[in-house]
């Protein structure tokens, strides 16, 4: 099914890219309450950082619609995106974008702190400017993507670290940027063997359009589910000794879960039938994940 705006703002509302805007939304904020939850929450802080980062993030993705318009014409799922369909011109989601993005950096850097308005920035400029136009060059793409969609946590960790007046990332953050950056890989090798054949028609570079089989897909996707599963166990082994809480058994039954069907996809004949419930599983895992990992950490 085909990405579809109707009216004017809901086709400025589609440019942001409302579910990984939430997403990166979402990272942030289990950054910011898991680490050190016993300096407290500064509400204007925390206002500041998800707003900030909401804004960033729907900049970055109207910018990035922008920027890959033609190649959304091409494909059947996005074809239909605001910018293709002719409900908004290409100039005008482009201003809409930096707009956005330059006043989500500005809120975070003057309002947060520096240093987690400096990770903002990056967030943008890798995304913007690394891994969008390595998408039409390189199935290395997908690694590069990772990145920016890593640091969120991170930026959650300085906005609450910064509160004592030391702005810095500590172990936990560093932990969350690693269950991100692992994550996206197997989350998009499943989406990239769903859509296939729309990637060849945009002309992006990913790993199933050199390898229709999938089976580079498969092995890209083995390769990072088990250091997520070793960067979620060592979660679990520095916050929560003798690995007591909830997060513990219930990282451990999701991340079972995603492994089994990331297991099923390595399978040549099961890869095709098991990429959509693999796809729906990780988008499951990391809220499910996250949600039980600040809770725990809260209370």
């Amino acid at each position: 099914m085909s990405e579809r705006a109707g009216s004017l703002p809901a086709a400025y509302w589609e440019l942001t890219k409302p579910r990984l805007s939430f997403l990166s939304v979402l990272t942030s904020l289990a950054g910011y309450f898991c680490s050190e939850p016993e300096q407290g929450v500064d509400a204007r802080v925390l206002i500041c950082l998800a707003i900030g980062t909401a804004l960033a993030a729907g900049g970055c993705g109207a910018v990035n619609m922008w920027w890959e318009s033609e190649a959304d014409a091409k494909m059947e799922r996005t074809r239909n995106r605001p910018i293709p369909a002719g409900i908004i011109r290409p100039g005008a989601a482009l201003l809409f974008g930096m707009f956005l993005l330059s006043l989500g950096v500005g809120l975070v850097w003057t309002r947060v702190n520096p240093l987690a308005g400096a990770l903002t920035a990056a967030t943008a400029i890798s995304y913007l400017f690394f891994y969008t136009p390595l998408k039409t060059m390189t199935a290395w793409c997908t690694l590069v993507g990772s990145l920016p969609g890593a640091i969120p946590p991170i930026i959650g960790t300085a906005a609450k670290l910064g509160q004592s007046g030391d702005p810095h990332i500590d172990t936990m953050g560093w932990l969350l940027f690693g269950l991100l950056f692992f994550w996206q890989v197997p989350h998009f090798m499943a989406l990239a063997v769903m859509c296939r054949e729309d990637y060849t028609r945009g002309g992006f570079k990913v790993a199933t359009v050199d390898d229709p089989s999938g089976r580079s897909a498969a092995i890209w996707a083995l390769l990072f589910i088990i250091p997520m599963l070793f960067v979620a166990g060592a979660i679990a082994t520095v916050f929560f000794p003798g690995w007591t809480g909830p997060y513990v058994w219930i990282s451990f039954i999701a991340g079972a879960w995603f492994f089994k069907l990331t297991l099923d996809f390595a399978l040549p004949q099961r890869r095709d039938a098991v990429a959509k419930p693999l796809f729906l599983a990780s988008i499951l895992y990391l809220p499910v994940v996250l949600l039980t990992l600040t809770l725990n950490r809260l209370f």
